[in-house]
């Protein structure tokens, strides 16, 4: 027989204060917030950003704090998105200073010339390859224009040059340090598929009642699912941007595969999910003379909606649990026996009842490999 916790000695036990159990708690947190490690990153980068700076030469030794800076604004998630916002952060610096450059030539009053850089940078600003950092236009203009107006050319290459000096140093920090940040995707992966599952139940709930709900009663039922599924897309996106060029992913690259798997997956199960919802919402409703499930059907279908929620909340790594599985076919297949049985003894059509069968199967063979689902599947 196993050892329980129960069972061990108090000397087996693990104390509160074990090393290992604090180390293995600051990994597991620090891996689900991948906002700690940034935040590291950031402060190591900027600080030796700073520490260099202050050792340069020529105008660096006036604008030492634009290091940093550089340094903080070119800290991402991930490495390529660092590298990118390190290049389209410098070169709208360096295209608002062109612009402040320029502008400060004209024979006009100060106040014109403000009007002038605000007006061309905000344009300028709107550039798509300047992404998220196209406010560094304007911006720029506005500091090389005021700040720098005694001596523009030295605060341009103290400014820029800097800002990039540090862009560099953060980007390097990123590569020695690479993110990759699959914890926070999977537990997105996991919350989308809970909030499928509890859509499922709360519509088998509504088909256990001893008569269908009404058009506002399903209305209650139905949960928003597109946010959760748009920040599980962005989570699984970050992850797979966060592979390139990072020298952690080669020794994660299964892992991340299957996330990537899995949401590709869960994406094609919503699209299922919400059509069963429509469909059970819109033929099974008090409002209608006649429904598509009936007395007759409604408990099969309840049942089987509650398998294929349990096959969901089962899945763990890449696969459900397989006698879960089984149970889910064994009601789905009863569900078949009694739409057939329903046919046998009637002249009504059930095609609406047939399309909710139709779209439980496909809801499950999303959810479980089409091999494992014919193994599975009832004689």
């Amino acid at each position: 027989m196993q050892e329980t916790a129960a069972s061990r000695s108090p000397e087996h036990r693990p104390s509160r204060r074990d090393p290992r159990s604090w180390s293995s708690a600051l990994e597991r947190t620090w891996a689900r917030h991948p906002q700690l490690g940034l935040a590291v990153r950031a402060a190591i980068a900027a600080t030796i950003a700073w520490a260099l700076a202050r050792v340069l030469p020529g105008p660096a030794q006036e604008y030492p704090y634009y290091a940093p800076f550089g340094a903080v604004i070119a800290t991402s998630t991930t490495l390529a998105g660092s590298a990118r916002s390190a290049a389209q952060s410098v070169a709208a610096i360096a295209l608002g200073a062109a612009v402040a450059l320029a502008v400060d030539a004209l024979p006009v009053p100060v106040v014109v010339r403000v009007g002038i850089v605000v007006t061309v940078g905000v344009l300028l600003a709107g550039w798509h390859r300047l992404g998220g950092s196209g406010s560094w236009v304007p911006t720029s203009a506005l500091f090389v224009l005021i700040i720098g107006g005694g001596d523009p050319l030295d605060y341009v290459l103290g400014y820029a040059g800097l800002t990039f000096f540090g862009a560099l140093i953060g980007t390097a920090v990123l590569a020695v340090f690479p993110p990759l940040p699959l914890a926070p995707s999977q537990t997105e992966l996991a919350r989308l598929r809970d909030l499928l599952a509890q859509q499922l139940e709360d519509l088998a709930d509504g088909l256990q009642q001893e008569h269908p709900p009404t058009e506002d009663e399903w209305r209650e039922r139905i949960h928003t699912i597109d946010p959760v599924l748009a920040q599980m897309r962005a989570a699984v996106q970050q992850t797979d941007e966060a592979r390139r060029g990072n020298r952690r992913a080669r020794r994660h690259q299964q892992d991340a595969e299957r996330q990537y798997a899995q949401a590709r997956a869960l994406e094609r199960l919503t699209l299922l999910v919400e059509d069963l919802t429509q469909l059970i919402a819109e033929t099974e409703t008090a409002d209608l003379s006649q429904v598509a499930l009936g007395p007759a059907l409604r408990p099969a279908a309840a049942g089987a909606l509650t398998g294929l929620a349990q096959v969901l909340r089962s899945v763990e790594g890449a696969t459900a649990d397989p006698d879960t599985t089984r149970t889910a076919y064994r009601d789905l297949h009863g569900l078949e026996v009694e739409l057939r049985r329903a046919r046998s003894g009637t002249d009504d059509d059930l095609f609406a009842a047939s399309s909710v069968v139709v779209a439980i199967r496909r809801c499950l063979a999303a959810v479980v490999p089409v091999e494992l689902a014919e193994e599975e599947a009832p004689d």
